[in-house]
């Protein structure tokens, strides 16, 4: 998925999720995750939709996800 990048959307809760996932789809989210209790929803997108995901109506916040961290094993010697 070149040019593609995870998204994270947080919704204002002002509108039904399922309304906002569906107008978020349209404009190129691809859903992976909708969490009802927290209104939030991730997805993979273009890297340059994040303002098109902003101007959807009932969405609060849109950042790109944070890579993961993998701290290893216990007693490993490097842990970074």
């Amino acid at each position: 998925m070149d040019g593609t990048v995870r998204w994270v959307v947080t919704t204002d809760g002002q509108r039904d999720l399922a309304e906002v996932a569906a107008e978020l789809a349209g404009q190129g989210l691809d859903t992976e995750q909708v969490l009802d209790g927290i209104g939030v929803i991730v997805g993979a997108a273009a890297a340059d939709a994040g303002d098109r995901l902003r101007a959807v109506p009932g969405v609060a916040a849109v950042e790109e996800e944070a890579p993961a961290v993998d701290v290893g094993p216990p007693d490993s010697p490097t842990t970074w």
